[in-house]
């Protein structure tokens, strides 16, 4: 097991073994939590996002056309490519 010594800040040094396994960067924003004596570190883009899938909606506006009369084109364009 590594040991670390905290300074005068409560600033620790990840060694560089274990920044290079966990993949930890420069300026990575971790997450620290206790709990029963356990000190824990996640790197912030590690934790699940929790999003909605509303969260996407309008993602493909404009795609297809701005007016109901363009995108009816685009469609029936697509449709006649199709095969019968």
């Amino acid at each position: 097991m590594t040991q670390v010594r905290v300074r005068n800040k409560h600033q620790i040094t990840i060694p560089a073994r274990i920044a290079e396994s966990a993949n930890i960067k420069p300026d990575d924003m971790l997450e620290v939590s206790y709990s029963n004596g356990i000190v824990t570190l996640i790197p912030v883009a590690r934790k699940k996002r929790k999003e909605s899938a509303m969260g996407y909606a309008g993602i493909a506006r404009g795609i297809w056309g701005k007016t109901t009369l363009e995108i009816d084109a685009e469609l029936n364009k697509s449709r006649d490519s199709w095969e019968r």
